[in-house]
């Protein structure tokens, strides 16, 4: 499942490969899932996620049911 994660919180895992930024990201209102981190968040998306991307999905859901939208652009790691 994907992850909303600012640049001090990334995940330290294996399973995100990719971030994408949600839409209008850093003026964004997806904040880090860090308790008592309010950054603006990335958007870790799994191996699956990053294949649903490279296909043209956008609509993330990360913990909660809470569904993201990403912008267009996807990077590494």
């Amino acid at each position: 499942m994907a992850t909303a994660r600012c640049d001090d919180h990334r995940p330290n895992d294996s399973e995100h490969v990719s971030y994408a930024l949600p839409l209008g990201y850093p003026s964004t209102a997806v904040t880090c899932d860090v308790v008592g981190c309010a950054m603006p968040a990335r958007l870790w998306l799994t191996k699956d996620e990053r294949k649903a991307f490279l296909a043209g999905e956008r609509l993330f859901t990360i913990g909660g049911g809470v569904k993201i939208r990403a912008a267009d652009d996807l990077f590494p790691n």
